[in-house]
């Protein structure tokens, strides 16, 4: 059982992820996934860092947000490590996919992902999908793609929820997130992937919000949950820094009476903003709750699934 969770390579998802790799942080079952979505030197680093220090990563090719894909001269290209088998080569299915795309050199991986099931069955049809290439295919868990296709694949599913204009975080501040596990189990996927708690939507700019919120995953038994804990203010788009240290003194308040697999060392450093009164800025707190549910899916795996 393999976990892809899936990032849209912002900078705080690959400043998350590099650190991971560099603290040998991840078991061999857990294969982030990047789509490029700017030309940052941080990317060859992130990759850098995962296959220095012997972990595999999926780097898709041709990305479908942002303007990324559209810029020819790449001032920090990930490429020059395509060459290494722990670098796995990623596609999205699409009109411009070609039967070279799903094949792989000798001792390397390939990835595929199928967002819709027209793009998924005309391949098939084509006769491009066999047993063994691509290696990794992923596709929504529906029962009209697992009764048409005729070799395992990865879930993909966004758990991610935002509130529209009229709701914020408050009206939900628990809830469930996953159990992909299970019924992968029940199945027989060859894996799990999902957005993580970034959500599969993706804005260039993003968007202001009146509410500072900060996102916890855990676990309550075999379910995935997540806890949002969000500042009282939320009358206008002004002084994040004291939302902040309203939001993280509940979160501070909350962490001490969880088990220890949730007291994470992300989720920790969080807390201690609130003893320290320090506010760090709102792209270091998205970073420290990605690595926190990082680090939790991490635990989770090698307990569960443990890979020698």
């Amino acid at each position: 059982m393999i976990y892809f969770p899936y990032f849209r390579g912002r900078q705080f998802d690959l400043q998350a992820l590099k650190a991971l790799a560099q603290q040998d942080a991840l078991p061999a079952n857990l294969i982030p996934i990047i789509e490029p979505v700017r030309d940052t030197k941080a990317l060859p680093q992130t990759v850098a860092a995962f296959v220095d220090h012997g972990h595999p990563l999926v780097v898709i090719a041709n990305p479908t947000v942002s303007d990324y894909q559209l810029t020819q001269q790449k001032l920090h290209d990930w490429r020059p490590w395509q060459a290494n088998p722990l670098l796995i080569t990623g596609h999205v299915l699409g009109p411009t996919t070609t039967p070279a795309d799903l094949q792989a050199p000798a001792g390397h991986r390939t990835l595929v992902i199928a967002r819709q099931f027209d793009e998924l069955m005309a391949a098939q049809a084509a006769g491009w999908l066999t047993p063994t290439q691509p290696t990794y295919l992923l596709a929504p868990p529906e029962a009209r793609i697992r009764q048409q296709l005729d070799r395992p694949f990865v879930s993909l599913y966004d758990h991610a929820w935002f509130p529209d204009h009229e709701q914020t975080y408050a009206n939900l501040e628990d809830g469930f997130f996953s159990d992909d596990w299970a019924l992968a189990d029940f199945y027989g996927y060859q894996g799990f992937s999902d957005y993580t708690i970034g959500g599969g939507h993706y804005s260039e700019h993003g968007y202001p919000s009146r509410a500072v919120t900060l996102h916890l995953t855990y676990f309550r038994g075999d379910q995935l949950r997540i806890h949002r804990f969000v500042s009282d203010d939320r009358e206008d788009f002004k002084h994040p820094k004291e939302k902040f240290f309203q939001a993280v003194a509940k979160l501070a308040a909350w962490l001490p009476a969880q088990p220890a697999a949730t007291q994470t060392p992300a989720a920790q450093q969080l807390a201690a903003y609130h003893a320290e009164q320090h506010f760090p800025g709102l792209g270091v707190v998205k970073r420290l709750s990605l690595a926190h549910h990082l680090q939790l899916m991490a635990a989770f795996m090698k307990a569960r699934y443990p890979v020698d």
